[in-house]
């Protein structure tokens, strides 16, 4: 008699914010590639490697948005480690108060994984 694993169950909330992740971060990281001429004309002070390392964290977002979809701990440790990255580029650019929102996302994806956190591999 073989024991079949329990069937992993994701919610409804956590699947949204995972379907939003993979829509958006591409968009953003091409907005980043695209439009960086467009941004440090509108932020003259905003150096071109920022730009660049921004263009990459979201793209690994993307990456981490498949990794936590597949049941994988370090999508979350990944999303969780580019959010800290950017609130430093960004508190650089724009001060602490400013950068605080770019940690929302972390502090939803964390109130919604807390209850499948051990289903993760």
């Amino acid at each position: 008699m073989t024991v079949q694993p329990a069937e992993r169950k994701r919610g409804g909330c956590l699947t949204a914010f995972l379907i939003a992740m993979l829509i958006i971060n591409p968009l953003v990281g091409l907005y980043y590639l695209f439009a960086g001429s467009t941004l440090r004309e509108t932020l003259p002070s905003l150096p071109e490697w920022r730009i660049s390392v921004l263009t990459i964290l979201a793209l690994a977002n993307f990456a981490f948005a498949i990794g936590i979809w597949n049941w994988k701990r370090w999508g979350v440790f990944g999303f969780a480690g580019s959010a800290l990255v950017a609130f430093l580029i960004n508190a650089i650019q724009f001060g602490f108060v400013g950068a605080l929102s770019g940690l929302i996302g972390v502090v939803l994806l964390a109130v919604l994984v807390v209850p499948i956190w051990n289903q993760m591999d």
